[in-house]
């Protein structure tokens, strides 16, 4: 498995790259003694979020069809999809893509980094009650600098939150 460009930056840490993600994180603040809440606190999540995202997934947003037909596979859906452009929006009823799936960013990673198949709510309402009740939050100012968080992110709070899943 390929090593994490964040991790990697704290070689008296011992990262265990199973973990979920927001446990291995807190697991470095308290580490660090990052508080929670603080803007550095914050910076390093961002930057470890955005990182481990890069890895698992950055390779579907560098444009290569493969990638993208790979996740859509990964999260249940089928058929025919030709394109980047199909993979990322729904083209017929029977056919949904990526743009339709409700998934969890935290739990995409999570389910990355452990060989795991993710999970899929059916609807943006049990993804939302899901995420409420785990506190299972992307940042938002990660999700949306690229088109396939973009495309999987929904929000769940208000944007002044900063929150996204």
């Amino acid at each position: 498995m390929p090593q994490s460009a964040f991790f990697d930056r704290y070689p008296h840490f011992q990262h265990n790259p199973v973990v979920p993600l927001s446990d291995e994180f807190e697991r470095l603040a308290h580490f660090q003694r990052w508080r929670k809440g603080t803007t550095k606190w914050k910076i390093y999540r961002k930057e470890c979020f955005d990182a481990e995202f890069e890895l698992h997934l950055g390779s579907i947003e560098n444009g290569k069809l493969a990638g993208w037909q790979a996740l859509c596979q990964e999260l249940g859906i089928s058929g025919n999809l030709p394109s980047i452009t199909q993979c990322k929006k729904v083209k017929k009823a029977d056919n949904i893509a990526l743009k339709r799936v409700h998934v969890n960013l935290c739990d995409l990673i999570d389910d990355r980094r452990a060989h795991r198949v993710p999970h899929t709510f059916r609807s943006a309402r049990n993804l939302v009650e899901y995420t409420r009740a785990h506190k299972r939050y992307f940042p938002l100012e990660v999700a949306k600098e690229d088109s396939l968080k973009k495309i999987l992110l929904k929000f769940i709070r208000k944007r002044a939150e900063g929150k996204g899943t």
